[in-house]
């Protein structure tokens, strides 16, 4: 099970940088609403895969 966690913890975080570098791009691009959506999906992902390295504590009993 804990491969699991880690996997989706990996894929939570490269998601994480996909909408980041499309956050950066779309700054370049001066095109506001689609940063701030792509920096919320970013965020998005971020604590998804924060919240994965928890449940994997939590598994092996150390909190």
């Amino acid at each position: 099970m804990q491969r699991i966690y880690r996997y989706f913890s990996l894929l939570a975080f490269i998601f994480s940088l996909y909408f980041g570098g499309l956050a950066t791009l779309s700054f370049f691009d001066e095109n506001m609403n689609k940063m701030y959506l792509n920096i919320g999906y970013c965020a998005l992902f971020l604590s998804i895969m924060i919240y994965t390295f928890d449940m994997k504590k939590k598994e092996n009993g150390s909190h």
